[in-house]
This record gives structure tokens, C-alpha cells and sequence, in this order.
């Protein structure tokens, strides 16, 4: 025979006897703006009862905050489709040579795969450097003074002793005459993407694998004998 009494002390000490705390809510969803609806109209005076004018409002205001959560769930689905759509779209670009808003210079094969300066205003005499990847100078362009407009990088994959480079990735920096024609000159160059990630919410592209670019500074995906 189960003896309740002695039970009872053992049930009482295994409860949570801790204080209890309401955490309010920081968003009302549609339930809630439901509930205070008809809490509104259990409470109300009996002697005063809601206008019609004022009830008529009132479940306007409602049904327009239900549209709301509707298309709101509506927008987060098709959110998620276009997401799932653009990381199929970015997986299909890793392997693939672009054209990117970029200063890193990739030869493969022994041949540099290419770049491009453009100069919003004319400039005076530059010069450009090439590093490889620890830092050693490699080669020095002189590419002149430059008009307005796009200029070929024109480099062979040699160094500064004309032997040939090995195959990597390498860093171009410009160095004008006038420190501030550094503003009118932007750099695009031809490498491979190499991976995809997503970072703060938005996906990006490794190029090179060095540098991690947004999707704004792809310029163009090329075909393989471009």
C-alpha cells in the first residue's frame, strides 16, 4: 500500500520553488493583437458599449495587420527561395575565370591571365609593381603617363631578370607621379573564383583564393579560351 503522507514532503522539495518572472514581449503577433481585441469587449462598460463607428475601425485595423503578417510571410519564403537560388547560381561560378574590381594578377599555365587600369582623368607617369605572395618584388612596369579611359596591362609573366614566373597568384600596386591620381584609377583583373562563403548575411566569392570580393565587384564570367 503506497503511503501518500510520506510522499507528499518528497514531491513538495523536488518543485521549483525559484521566483517566477514574466518576460514581456517585444513584437505582438497577430494572436495577441486578437486577444486584447476581445479582451476589449469582455471589459467594456455595458452601459457604454463600443461604437459601431469605432468596432467598424477596429476590425479594419485588424484585418489590415493580418494582410501585413500574411505578406510578410509571403516575402520571407520568397527570401528564402531567392537565397537558395543564389547560392546554386554562386556554387556554379567557383572553378570559373572573371573579370574582377581586383589588384591581384593570376598566371597560369605560364601566361598572365590579364587586367585592365582605367583613368577617369588624364595622368602623369606610372609605375607598376608586381609582388608575388611573400612580398618580393617581381617586376616594374613603366606604363607612362595615361589618358582618360581603359589601358591594357600589358606584362609577359616574367621578372625583373625576363625568366619566366611561376604560376600563382601575384599583387599589382600603382605608383603615380602625382600620389593623388590614385583616386582617378581603378584596377580590374582576371582570375579564378575559388570559393563561396557567407559572411553577414550576404554571399561572397573567394578570388584567387586569397581575397574574398562581394558579388558587386564581379565584372564578368569568362569562357575559358576568352
Amino acid at each position: 500500500m503506497i503511503n501518500n503522507t510520506e510522499q507528499a514532503p518528497k514531491l513538495f522539495t523536488e518543485l521549483d520553488n525559484s521566483p517566477k518572472t514574466r518576460v514581456p514581449k517585444k513584437v505582438l503577433d497577430r494572436d495577441d493583437f486578437m486577444v486584447l481585441f476581445i479582451k476589449q469587449l469582455e471589459y467594456q462598460d455595458p452601459l457604454k458599449p463600443l461604437d459601431n463607428n469605432e468596432m467598424a475601425t477596429q476590425l479594419a485595423l485588424f484585418n489590415q495587420v493580418d494582410q501585413l503578417y500574411d505578406l510578410n510571410e509571403k516575402l520571407s519564403k520568397i527570401a528564402d527561395i531567392a537565397k537558395g537560388s543564389t547560392l546554386q547560381t554562386i556554387a556554379s561560378l567557383i572553378g570559373k575565370k572573371a573579370s574582377v574590381k581586383n589588384h591581384l594578377l593570376r598566371v597560369e599555365g605560364g601566361k598572365f591571365l590579364g587586367g585592365e587600369i582605367e583613368a577617369k582623368e588624364a595622368t602623369d607617369n606610372i609605375l607598376a609593381k608586381i609582388y608575388d605572395a611573400n612580398g618580393n618584388l617581381v617586376k616594374v612596369l613603366d606604363l607612362g603617363p595615361l589618358s582618360v579611359g581603359k589601358h591594357e596591362l600589358d606584362w609577359d609573366a616574367t621578372d625583373k631578370n625576363g625568366n619566366q614566373v611561376a604560376d600563382g597568384t601575384y599583387r599589382l600596386v600603382l605608383e603615380p607621379k602625382n600620389p593623388k591620381d590614385l583616386d582617378n584609377l581603378s584596377i580590374k583583373t582576371i582570375g579564378r573564383l575559388t570559393g563561396a562563403l557567407l559572411e553577414d548575411g550576404e554571399y561572397k566569392l573567394l578570388f584567387n583564393g586569397k581575397d574574398t570580393i562581394s558579388l558587386t565587384d564581379l565584372e564578368k564570367v569568362l569562357a575559358e579560351d576568352e
